[in-house]
Parts: C-alpha cells; structure tokens; sequence
C-alpha cells in the first residue's frame, strides 16, 4: 500500500513538473547595453549598466576592461549630466581621499 501511495505522488509531481516545463518559455534575457561619452576626450563607451552614482565601477565591453565612470550632475540645465571617465589602473593609484573626493583626470 505504501508503494502504490509513493508511485502515485510521483507521477503526480513529475506531471506537475512537466507541465511547468511546457509552459516555461526558455528564452534567453536582452541584454541591454549603454552607450556614455565622456565629456573630456569624446571616446564612446559601452556598458552593461547605467552609471547613476557619482562613482561607478563597470565593466566596458567595447575596450574590454573596467573604467571608473564618474557622473557630474547639472542640475536644471540641459545636459542633465555628462560623464567623465577614467581606467580603473589609474583609479587605484590614487589615494584614498582622491578616490572617494575625485580628482582631475588628464586625458
């Protein structure tokens, strides 16, 4: 009687699982990707995340490697903000306190 019990739950979750499995569309996600320019030598970036925080470190998939990206608000004018980026080499030979204040980046 326990077998005839145990058979029965399973065939009943392994239809469950299979109807979950029908009616799933397997598709793969969009991947979006960002197009900034930087305000100081006009280069074009693509990025897999929109830099919204005053510093922001991503990965660039047109240079392929990470860049510090930091965002200058301007607020009521038109552009709303531009964007000024750095390599993230560089960014780790600053100190602490350029790295958390800012710093002039040279292009």
């Amino acid at each position: 009687m326990k077998y005839k019990v145990l058979i029965i739950f399973g065939l009943i979750f392994g239809a469950h699982c299979f109807n979950l499995l029908r009616k799933s569309k397997l598709t793969v996600p969009e991947v979006k990707t960002y197009e900034i320019t930087d305000s100081i030598t006009g280069k074009t970036y693509l990025l897999r995340k929109q830099p919204k925080l005053k510093k922001s470190v991503v990965y660039c998939t047109k240079h392929k490697e990470n860049v510090v990206v930091w965002v200058d608000w301007h607020i009521h004018q038109t552009p709303e903000y531009t964007y000024r980026v750095d390599s993230f080499k560089n960014y780790l030979d600053r100190t602490w306190q350029e790295r958390h204040y800012g710093y002039k980046i040279v292009p």
